[in-house]
């Protein structure tokens, strides 16, 4: 696929929509090289930096109400999401002042709105295949091989005539590679992993990746370092390099395929984020000691109430749901 535009196409809206695919390739520990291309890129032409330097701008303002409602303690919080809710019964109403109030309301509070319910929305746009909160979803890759997302998954594929590319920006995803003699490649985290035929599972973790082979080997590199996985094995890599690889209970890692989640020792960041996927709104740990507690369990998917209640009660913390679609864990 060519990467030039239609003769008929609007230069601005091309511009706009590359800026975007930039925008978040680059939110997504983008590759030296991949940086070297966007300068490249954006030096091509001032349409390019004037609709990059907008795109900045629009996410900025969107963003911005989104992190002070992460700052603020649980009173705070619940005071938006009350808000959020007022806004949208306003605007349901018939007369022209409450309906213009609420338009108001629900404009001052989309930055917040974004951060709660779609904080992948602009990720989204640079990706070919995208599964909802509590959806998995198999997708055919175009040589064959195929993909199982988890949900609030994200992939994207670059295909050429010597290499299948594909970059995983977050979420989950479970591999199945036709073997071929063209290298198959899947990106995560900064860094890549390479295979000619195989099974494997990537989960992203904002600035890592684990990698977990089920079929086959495959090479990972990141940060310089180099490393090959037999079956049965896992790797967690990212921005500071490889972790040693370690034995892996395949059963428990792929669990999330027939709608349960197993875990041995893992940070409740972690953990909590898988139950994120499955349920609306966000889940927000406001202490950083909390979140890399370890915790070993069991759960069902399709109950994340329960996942919930059964964290609590193995490590104690405090809970609080608000509005039915924000979980503010405290210690």
């Amino acid at each position: 696929m060519s990467d030039s535009p239609l003769p008929d196409a609007d230069p601005r809206a091309t511009a706009q929509a590359e800026a975007a695919a930039w925008f978040s390739r680059l939110r997504s520990q983008p590759t030296a090289a991949q940086r070297q291309d966007f300068a490249s890129w954006q030096a091509a032409s001032p349409a390019h930096a004037r609709a990059y330097d907008e795109m900045e701008a629009a996410w900025s303002a969107t963003a911005a109400p989104g992190h002070r409602v992460a700052e603020e303690e649980a009173g705070r919080l619940e005071f938006y999401l009350a808000a959020m809710d007022a806004a949208k019964a306003a605007r349901r109403r018939k007369t022209t002042r409450r309906a213009a109030g609420a338009g108001a309301a629900l404009l001052l509070l989309l930055g917040a709105g974004t951060w709660l319910e779609r904080p992948g929305l602009l990720q989204d746009l640079g990706t070919d295949h995208v599964t909802a909160r509590g959806e998995r979803r198999q997708v055919a890759l175009p040589d064959g091989s195929t993909a199982l997302l988890d949900a609030d998954s994200a992939l994207a594929s670059a295909y050429t005539a010597g290499e299948r590319r594909v970059r995983l920006l977050r979420g989950v995803a479970y591999f199945e590679v036709l073997p071929s003699a063209i290298p198959f490649v899947v990106e995560a985290a900064g860094g890549e992993i390479r295979v000619l035929g195989t099974k494997f599972d990537v989960r992203v973790l904002d600035a890592e990746a684990i990698v977990t082979l089920a079929e086959g080997r495959v090479a990972v590199t990141a940060s310089g370092g180099h490393a090959v996985l037999e079956p049965g094995q896992r790797l967690r890599f990212g921005r500071d390099g490889l972790q040693p690889a370690e034995t892996a209970s395949l059963d428990q890692a792929l669990s999330w395929q027939s709608g349960r989640f197993a875990f041995y020792r893992m940070p409740l960041a972690e953990v909590l984020e898988e139950v994120g996927r499955y349920r609306p709104g966000r889940i927000l740990i406001l202490d950083r000691g909390l979140g890399a507690r370890e915790v070993s369990g069991s759960f069902s998917l399709a109950d994340t109430d329960a996942a919930l209640a059964s964290l609590q009660a193995s490590l104690g913390f405090r809970l609080r749901v608000l509005a039915g679609r924000l979980v503010v864990i405290t210690p």
